[in-house]
């Protein structure tokens, strides 16, 4: 038998050298030969772990502890290859029995410890770390393990440390640097973790959660074209990450590139059936095409997995909130405030419906403390200013909006150089203007830009060229481009800006003379030519954007307009553009609503729209932008509102400081449009008879 140590010998050799299956190839030999030798099935046992066959190891082991009972590293290896099979309770079981025998075994300790990790036992598996360290202080893997259940667990601070020694002993150890990225990232230091994480792709390039824990710390610090190519080449590596599918998802969402969030999270669904968060995403990416029942099925799926998910349940109120379910809106966002009560984003959101419910003093306290635990909020600075103007409360709304405006993102495109005006002396200096609120305000804040060239200033307003003929009559003081030129600017500004600057603090400051829109006389003739001058002519819009958030509450369904056209000798006119039009071929039988060919059709916005209501005897409207229009020219209008409208119409009040012709009808309550156009009715059956006896005499 003198050949049987040296065939073992040279086993154990090829396999220190990696030679796997020649080791295989040559201990089949030698069991075929001696299957009773207990060393020889040891290291078969070894080899077949190597070669993932953890069922095959586990029987040559056990054959092999039954030839040579009480050794430690049989056990050991029966503990890794029940670790392999997921019989993690088997497993612990086989490295106590290792432990017992040897109680300074340090990587039984270690993978001991991991077997309770993934049994759970996480404080155990602490304990266990600790023990191999005790015996072995330099296995830095314990040491990272520790930093990891920190990690797990939220312990940040705790964590960091830990890790920071595991790399202390090994600074080329990828798994430390990984875990001490994603401890910094949770720490806010997301330039420090996207170091680590770029380290540990040097050492290992061809890692998918490396890349994918690169696109999040990318994406933490808003760099969001580098985030998606390290998402997309996490997906590449690894097809079946649903994690990466689930992170790219989310950040396209952010890019408001929604179909093909909806893509990468389905697929991240696909992949995973019960991944919460590629179900949260989905409901994100679902929501951003206004698709909101659908949003809110992925939210509640991504609950039923994961009750405990703050998030899902903010966006399952913002869903709610979207569905006009205002009630079940709030008890959602309670549920994410008490499961995180540090929750910025869900206090402001509960803030934003106890708004709607009139609860302003309760709304203006969650602003207040979502501002308070997040002060550079944008959005609670934005809704507190709203509900500050709301209640007409101007200096206050004013400050809080400019609040998170003047800063270089928000910069027109190019102009970042420039700097923002915040009330410096004007005389001989150029300023850029711009709005990106839409047409309605920048009609309604154009009142202003008088001042600044009374002040001395070169004004030039920025814009779609499809709002400079309505605006013309400030050609004269203002210079209007699409784009930015050669021209240099002193200062940029945004119209809604303008009233914090110029101290606008009261109601009497807001008014201003009117018309200060002009219209062209030849359109007005175009269009009076098409209107009954012996009927009450009222221009009637009711819808909005309906993709637009701001629109929900306000668009009004048609119909409702039905007791105006039953009132004797009006006509209705349309002046509504795109969106609802689908209802005029659904009207009741008692309204007729005339229609205007080729109304507001060519290239600038609203000249038709003006010129027409010179000759209607009145605009019934939704809030939408042509009570702009409207006011600015003149116009007599009623506008309809429900319980808690937008903040430029105010609270309990019948007329408008921005406007003197505006005469605003309010919901008594929430959706209840019926009252506000009865009322509307009566007034008219009051109002028409006169008229139309003035205009036949």
């Amino acid at each position: 038998m003198a050949g049987e140590p040296a065939s073992l010998e040279q086993a154990l050799q090829l396999l220190r050298q990696g030679q796997v299956e020649q080791a295989h190839v040559l201990l089949g030999v030698l069991l075929q030969s001696e299957p009773s030798n207990a060393a020889a099935r040891h290291l078969m046992g070894i080899v077949l772990l190597q070669r993932s066959q953890p069922q095959a190891a586990l029987e040559q082991l056990d054959l092999a502890l039954r030839g040579t009972p009480g050794v430690a590293a049989i056990e050991y290896n029966r503990g890794n290859a029940f670790a392999a099979l997921r019989q993690f309770g088997e497993a612990v079981a086989a490295f106590d029995a290792a432990i017992a025998i040897k109680p300074d075994f340090a990587e039984a300790w270690f993978n001991r410890g991991n077997s309770l990790r993934n049994l759970g036992r996480d404080e155990d598996a602490m304990a266990s770390f600790n023990q191999a360290l005790r015996h072995r202080p330099g296995l830095y893997q314990a040491h990272n393990a520790i930093g990891s259940i920190h990690l797990r667990h939220g312990r940040h601070d705790e964590a960091l440390p830990a890790i920071d020694l595991a790399l202390l002993v090994e600074p080329r150890q990828v798994e430390a640097l990984n875990n001490r990225g994603l401890v910094l990232r949770a720490l806010q230091r997301h330039v420090d973790a996207l170091a680590d994480f770029d380290r540990a792709l040097a050492l290992e390039p061809g890692r998918a959660l490396l890349h994918n824990n690169r696109g999040l710390a990318l994406q933490d610090l808003g760099r969001a074209a580098p985030a998606l190519q390290s998402y997309d080449r996490a997906v590449e590596l690894d097809p079946a990450s649903a994690d990466a599918w689930s992170n790219r998802a989310s950040l396209l969402t952010e890019m408001h590139r929604f179909d093909d969030a909806l893509d990468s999270a389905a697929r991240a669904t696909a992949l995973d059936p019960d991944h919460a968060q590629a179900h949260n995403n989905l409901g994100i990416a679902l929501h951003g095409l206004g698709r909101i029942a659908d949003a809110l099925a992925s939210y509640e799926r991504a609950i039923a997995l994961k009750p405990g998910f703050p998030q899902a349940w903010n966006n399952r109120g913002n869903a709610l909130h979207d569905l006009r379910r205002t009630d079940d809106a709030l008890a959602s966002f309670e549920r994410a405030i008490e499961l995180q009560p540090g929750y910025a984003e869900a206090i402001n959101n509960r803030g934003m419906v106890k708004q709607d419910l009139s609860r302003f003093d309760e709304a203006r306290a969650d602003y207040d403390a979502a501002i308070a635990l997040r002060p550079a909020y944008p959005e609670a600075h934005q809704r507190r200013a709203a509900l500050s103007l709301l209640q007409g409360r101007l200096s206050e709304g004013w400050a809080d909006y400019e609040a998170t405006h003047a800063r270089p993102q928000n910069a027109v495109e190019g102009a970042a150089a420039i700097p923002f005006w915040q009330g410096q002396e004007l005389r001989g200096k150029s300023i850029l203007l711009s709005e990106p609120n839409g047409l309605g305000d920048t009609l309604q804040f154009f009142r202003f830009v008088p001042e600044l060239v009374r002040r001395g200033a070169r004004v030039t307003f920025l814009g779609p060229r499809s709002s400079f003929r309505i605006l013309d009559a400030f050609a004269a003081q203002v210079q209007f481009i699409e784009r930015l030129d050669e021209s240099r600017h002193d200062f940029q500004c945004w119209l809604w800006s303008l009233p914090h600057y110029l101290r606008i603090h009261s109601m009497d400051q807001l008014a201003t003379a009117t018309p200060y829109l002009r219209v062209d006389d030849a359109r007005v003739r175009q269009w009076a030519s098409l209107l009954d001058p012996q009927r009450f002519n009222i221009g009637i819009c009711w819808q909005g954007n309906p993709a637009r958030k701001i629109d929900a509450g306000r668009s009004i369904p048609l119909r409702m307009f039905e007791p105006l056209a039953r009132v004797p000798g009006v006509r209705l006119v349309s002046l509504q553009k795109q969106f609802g039009l689908e209802q005029l071929q659904d009207l009741p039988g008692t309204m007729q609503v005339q229609q205007l060919d080729g109304f507001d059709e060519g290239p600038d916005a609203f000249v038709d729209s003006a010129a027409a209501l010179q000759s209607l005897d009145l605009l019934v409207t939704a809030d939408t932008s042509i009570t702009h229009v409207a006011g600015a020219t003149g116009r007599p209008v009623w506008l309809a509102l429900n319980t808690v409208p937008d903040w430029r119409w105010m609270l309990d009040r019948s007329d408008s400081p921005w406007y003197p012709t505006v005469h605003l009808f309010r919901q008594a309550r929430a959706g209840d449009w019926s009252t506000v156009f009865n009322d509307m009715a009566a007034s008219l059956e009051l109002l028409v008879p006169g008229r139309l006896a003035l205009r036949a005499g």
